[in-house]
Formats: C-alpha cells, sequence, structure tokens
C-alpha cells in the first residue's frame, strides 16, 4: 500500500501546524518550502514517466533531474537554518561531486551531515516509483533488505527496503494515508519516509528488534500532542512515533510526526534512538 498524501494535503498541513505551534514553526515553515519544491520535482518526473517510464535505476534516471539538486541548495541557503546553509553552500561549490553524494544516499552509505541534502530531493523519485510500482533496482539497500526480508518479520519497507519513519493505528478501508487495500478496525501499520510506502505490522511488537514483550516495550505521550505517542522499546533501546487516526483522522502522518518534537526529546532524554529520523535529523 502506498500513502495517498497530495503534496497539497502535507503543504497545507505544514502550514496550519506552523501557524499553532510556536515551538516548531520556523522548522514547519521551512518544511513547507521544501515540500512544495518536492513537489515541483514529482510533478515534473511524473509528466517525463508519461512519455518515457522511469526505469527505477538511478544511474539510468538521474540525468532527468539532477540539475535540480542545485535549485535545493539555493532554496536551502536562502531559507534554512544557518547550518543547513552554509552546509549547501559547500555542497553547491563542488557540483562534480553531487552524483557522488546522491548515489551514497540511495545506497545507504550517506554520513550524516549530507543525508538532509540527498534524502529531500531523493524523497520525490523514490514516492513517484513506489506509486507506479518500478522497484528501486540499483538500490543496495533494497537488494540487501530483499535478501535478508524473510528474517526480518516485515520491519523494513516492502518497496525501498528503508526503515520505518513511524507508525499509525488505521480505522478502516477509507482511512486517510492508504491508497489500496483493505484494513480492519485499529490496525497498525508502519510507513516509510522515504517512498511513503505503507504496510501491515505486529499491533505488539518493536519495528527494530521485534520484542514482543509488552513489559519492554513503554510509551510516553503528552497532554499536548493528542492522538500521538512515543512508541518505545527497552531491549534495543530504539523508538518512534505513533498516530492515531481512529480518533482524529486530519493529522498527516509525515507532517505530524515531524512536527512533534517534544516527543522527540523526552525519548531523547530517556537514552532511547531513533529508528528513523525524519527530515529535521529528530
Amino acid at each position: 500500500m502506498i500513502a495517498k498524501y497530495s503534496w497539497e494535503d502535507r503543504i497545507e498541513r505544514a502550514r496550519q501546524l506552523a501557524s499553532g505551534l510556536a515551538y516548531a514553526k520556523e522548522i514547519l515553515s521551512f518544511y513547507a518550502e521544501i515540500l512544495q519544491w518536492q513537489q515541483g520535482v514529482f510533478n515534473s518526473l511524473a509528466e517525463r514517466s508519461q512519455q518515457r517510464p522511469l526505469s527505477g535505476s538511478f544511474e539510468t534516471d538521474h540525468p532527468i533531474f539532477l540539475e535540480r539538486f542545485g535549485w535545493l541548495l539555493h532554496l536551502v541557503g536562502a531559507r534554512g537554518s544557518q547550518e543547513l546553509a552554509e552546509q549547501a553552500e559547500e555542497i553547491a561549490a563542488a557540483p562534480e561531486s553531487w552524483l557522488e553524494l546522491l548515489t551514497a544516499y540511495w545506497n545507504g552509505a550517506s554520513p550524516p551531515e549530507e543525508i538532509f541534502f540527498a534524502r529531500a530531493f531523493l524523497q520525490p523519485y523514490l514516492e513517484l516509483l513506489a506509486r507506479e510500482r518500478t522497484p528501486p533496482l540499483d538500490s543496495q539497500i533494497n537488494v540487501i533488505a530483499a535478501e535478508r526480508r524473510a528474517a526480518l518479520a516485515d520491519r523494513l519497507c516492502p518497496f525501498c527496503g528503508r526503515n520505518p519513519q513511524l507508525a499509525f493505528l488505521g480505522a478502516d478501508v477509507s482511512a486517510p494515508g492508504l491508497l489500496e487495500g483493505g484494513i480492519e478496525g485499529g490496525r497498525r501499520f508502519l510507513m516509510c519516509g522515504d517512498c511513503g510506502a505503507v504496510w501491515p505490522f505486529q499491533r505488539i511488537a518493536c519495528p527494530s528488534c521485534i520484542e514482543v514483550d509488552p513489559h519492554k516495550l513503554p510509551y510516553y505521550s503528552a497532554q499536548e500532542i493528542p492522538g500521538m505517542r512515543v512508541e518505545c522499546c527497552d531491549t534495543c533501546r530504539r523508538y518512534l512515533k505513533s498516530i492515531d487516526l481512529t480518533k482524529d483522522a486530519r493529522p498527516v502522518p509525515p507532517v505530524d510526526e515531524l512536527a512533534a518534537i517534544p516527543l522527540d526529546l523526552w525519548a531523547r532524554e530517556q537514552g532511547y534512538r531513533k529508528i528513523q529520523p525524519n527530515l529535521a535529523g529528530m
């Protein structure tokens, strides 16, 4: 299944939350601009793929949109934090290294300081591949995941092989976020933050180490962030955030998850590490 939240849904939700959450206003306003840029890349690739389908091989497809990486660097330099702007300026000064940087993330080998740029750039491409059911053929992440999937109990994205970004509870087949397939009331789903794929997962289990003892799976919620909680694992000390869409269907999971900064701060203070940081690095 693929998440069906439109780019407009995500942009509107980011702006809505930015206007109401003082602690996340700056990051959400910037995220809305990144989403707008990503929408442009996605639409351009989608139009191109109608004439000539994408191959799923980044090595083959990258010439179609590599130049847009420079546009992203310009946007981040103008609108991003001082740290991101400085990194963008440094990367922009060496265009001969862009393909290497992006290929490293494609294959799961990016250094932490370069993940934001490569991930923001490749998300629209991966999402379009997922919607068109064109596998990321030359991604080493997907190759390794395919080889190990039977032993990993569906904890990795079934499309691109990456770790889940978040979890959510869905109420019925028409629940927001599902493009296809049926679900039963209150089932737990994991969502990929790169390609947008959604897949069912055990209600009581750690998506990182598959711990199933409920006494080792504590959770935390905050009154100011209703409908969302941090789900932790005391065995592997990892966590992710979960959104209950059975109680409120308004959240757009990738946006609301990023906005819930206090929950990440609490988890970090307790010594947990996130299974997959979001685009903000939280």
